[in-house]
């Protein structure tokens, strides 16, 4: 696999946390990203500081790129009359966004506290439909720091709930840490895929605290152990033409400049890719 071979690679809301929305689109799009991510705190805080949509627009438009990914929904596998009110306000922004600048897909994932919910597959069937409303692909994300933790768990869920427009969200971060079998992932078919999010660390967690772990600590691809070469090959194994999303939560990036962590992020992935035949 080549870098040719991915059909896009985006820059993910968590990679570029410092700057404002018009410096970030202008680092990734200088970069040679082609698209970025936002989470909808960033949008609310945008609307808050006076933005529009259509100003949000025109920076696009002016720039030549794209917004693709939005995160992040939560409270969707709960039944209906007990949603909380974050998790309601988060969908509607994301839907909102989603209007105003014509994002791909969405990324969802499970509570952050408690069990797994028995209404998790008729919560996210629920979830895609009202996303199809709004031209959106969802991505189920498996993460140890919800309640959704493994692969087999979301897999079960996007095919219970059996939406067209729903599938997975496959982060290799949390596919190492989890120790995912890549015969899952290869069992996986191409349309179950909705985005690749890729990132590197090392293999021995540097803390006990899965979440702090992940949103602080990861390196930028081929700058740690991860089988990123591996993985790829895999997850692209199935035909998927899912774009690539990096994702690099990172103290270390989020004290460089905007332009530099972009480009740092771009030459790394590009080297990753490029490696791969």
């Amino acid at each position: 696999m080549t870098v040719s071979a991915v059909p896009r690679i985006i820059v993910a809301n968590g990679s570029l946390r410092t700057g404002g929305f018009r410096e970030r689109v202008l680092a990734a799009r200088e970069a040679g990203f082609d698209g970025l991510g936002m989470h909808v705190r960033d949008y609310a805080n945008l609307r808050l500081a006076g933005w529009t949509d259509a100003d949000l627009r025109a920076v696009l438009r002016d720039n030549g790129f794209d917004l693709i990914e939005i995160e992040t929904i939560l409270g969707w596998d709960d039944p209906p009359e007990s949603r909380e009110e974050d998790g309601l306000r988060r969908e509607q922004l994301a839907f909102e966004l989603a209007d105003a600048v014509g994002a791909r897909h969405v990324v969802a994932v499970g509570a952050l506290t408690g069990e797994a919910r028995d209404t998790a597959a008729e919560g996210f069937a629920g979830l895609c439909d009202r996303a199809a409303d709004h031209g959106l692909l969802v991505a189920l994300e498996p993460q140890a720091c919800s309640s959704i933790t493994d692969l087999q768990s979301a897999v079960a869920i996007v095919r219970t709930a059996a939406r067209p427009n729903g599938g997975l969200n496959l982060d290799i971060w949390h596919a190492t840490r989890g120790a995912w079998p890549r015969a899952e992932l290869a069992a996986l078919s191409r349309d179950e895929i909705v985005v690749a999010q890729i990132d590197d660390g090392p293999l021995t967690p540097i803390t006990t605290d899965y979440l702090a772990e992940c949103t602080h600590y990861r390196m930028a691809p081929g700058e740690g152990e991860f089988d990123i070469a591996g993985f790829l090959s895999v997850v692209y194994g199935t035909g998927t033409t899912a774009p690539v999303s990096v994702e690099v939560m990172s103290d270390e990036l989020d004290d460089l400049p905007v332009r530099t962590a972009a480009e740092r992020l771009a030459t790394a992935t590009r080297r990753v890719l490029s490696g791969m035949g």
